[in-house]
């Protein structure tokens, strides 16, 4: 019997360290697999739940990538979009269109859209219990209670978001970050306290009532007369208030006064209003407005067909890296259609062969371009320099019969 009662201890024993053992386990399971992040696909691109231990909890990420098959190593900015919720549908939309080959006034851009867990607590500078009337609400229920969480959302995107953004896509390191109404105040925000976080901020109706108007008191405090901040911002607002005098908009003209009569050196700024939108439609027209404000210099001057030449192209590219910090080379999918055009003329027919030339040295791992260059050079009467192009655009991509058609037309 003691024999027997030994057993079956023994056996509890050994059960219970394999169930602690089990146990363990699947806690280190479900600690990593928390942590773990993987892209679902969707429409507008990928959902990115990843999980912040500066805010303690899971987020989910928007990211929107463009696709460019013949440069699939091709680096974009991005921009960073508060309340992805409402706005990174919009966002991916006007981006989209925008650096269209027919349109081009952007460059492409990778959208990041960060959705809400607690929106009060993530976009707000400073713990408050006023509203908009400036009236306290100490309830239990108060819509403000849990505010204040600027500094450790801040923390979230620097620390975390950003490295794994970086880490897993193609960047190029110009990054934009855009918001509205609490989102355009976080925004302003961090161009106040982190400036270098991004490049260029568009802040949309920023909510400047906020906490008896904290954040023009310390933009009042912060941006020095002639201090230096090279950064670019737009910022909007629209109808709130119902009048010209609201206090809404009389914020906002307040912020544009301290901005102007500080002479920031190297702050391109520009404030726009919208005095027939309301507080949800101003968000359509601004973001469009402010990403051709961050891009207005962008496109190539105005010039002629005759005059339109490489050197006048990569003129251009040259300030636009200067400009945004990293090297912009011309697109190749655009300055290919532009040459396309050229050549069908005559007179032009030599300047869109040196635009042409201009996107095989650019791109030389591109089939598209020398098969566009190619078949200038057919164009020309040019038959030797034809067939190389040809024969390099099917080196760099054998399954097209498109390239080879040519190639036996010319070598008949």
């Amino acid at each position: 019997m003691q024999n027997l009662l030994l057993k079956v201890n023994s056996l509890r024993i050994l059960n219970y360290f394999k169930f602690v053992y089990v146990c363990v386990i699947l806690l280190f399971s479900f600690k990593t697999n928390a942590q773990k992040v993987e892209p679902i696909k969707s429409d507008y691109g990928e959902v990115v739940t990843m999980h912040s231990s500066i805010l303690n909890e899971d987020r989910k990420i928007l990211i929107y990538v463009p696709k460019d098959p013949d440069n699939p190593e091709k680096r974009y900015p991005v921009i960073y979009v508060l309340d992805a919720d409402n706005h990174f549908t919009q966002m991916v939309e006007y981006s989209k269109y925008l650096s269209r080959q027919d349109v081009y006034v952007i460059p492409p851009l990778i959208v990041v859209g960060i959705t809400n867990t607690d929106r009060v607590r993530d976009l707000t500078p400073s713990k408050s219990n006023f509203d908009y009337s400036g009236k306290p609400d100490t309830s239990a229920n108060a819509p403000y209670k849990n505010s204040g969480g600027n500094e450790h959302f801040f923390q979230f995107i620097q620390k975390e978001l950003l490295p794994y953004v970086n880490s897993n896509y193609k960047t190029q390191p110009y990054r934009i970050l855009a918001g509205h109404s609490f989102g355009g105040l976080t925004a302003i925000n961090c161009l106040i306290n982190y400036p270098d976080m991004f490049n260029a901020y568009i802040a949309v109706s920023p909510s400047f009532w906020w906490d008896q108007k904290f954040l023009l008191k310390l933009a009042d405090k912060k941006l020095k007369a002639g201090s230096s901040l090279s950064k670019t911002l737009f910022f909007s607002d629209g109808n709130e208030g119902s009048s010209p005098e609201s206090p809404f908009h009389k914020d906002v003209l307040k912020f544009d006064s301290l901005l102007k009569s500080r002479n920031i050196k190297g702050l391109n700024f520009e404030y726009a209003s919208y005095p027939i939108e309301s507080h949800m439609t101003v968000p359509i027209k601004s973001y469009y407005d402010g990403l051709r404000f961050v891009y207005h210099q962008w496109v190539l001057p105005p010039v002629s067909d005759e005059m339109i030449n490489s050197e006048t192209v990569m003129k251009h590219y040259k300030g636009l890296s200067q400009k945004f910090g990293y090297l912009i080379l011309p697109d190749e999918a655009y300055f290919n259609g532009l040459a396309q055009w050229l050549v069908k003329n005559p007179k032009t027919l030599n300047n869109g062969i040196k635009i042409l030339e201009m996107n095989t040295v650019n791109y030389p791992s591109s089939s598209r371009a020398f098969t566009a260059l190619g078949a200038a050079y057919a164009i020309k009467g040019e038959k030797q320099n034809a067939i190389a192009s040809y024969k390099k655009a099917s080196e760099l991509n054998p399954s097209s019969n498109e390239v080879k058609l040519r190639l036996q037309e010319l070598q008949k």
